[in-house]
């Protein structure tokens, strides 16, 4: 499927159309954050698997305070 300037411009008149002038720029706004959010996300649960491998292998340690029997 291909997007040609067309079709983009059909999509924007669409959009203006059911959103209105007046709620686009608080739509923009509000999108502008959830993308930041996902990003921000997405790289917070990168790291979050380093940190918890890092804590099982101190756990796992020979002479360490684990005292399940």
């Amino acid at each position: 499927m291909e997007l040609s300037v067309g079709k983009i411009l059909l999509i924007l008149i669409i959009v203006v159309l059911v959103f209105g002038t007046a709620k686009l720029p608080k739509l923009g706004e509000d999108l502008g954050k959830a993308v930041r959010s996902f990003k921000k996300g997405m790289h917070d649960s990168d790291n979050e698997p380093a940190a918890g491998a890092k804590a099982a292998d101190e756990k796992s340690k020979p002479g360490s305070d684990n005292t399940s029997n």
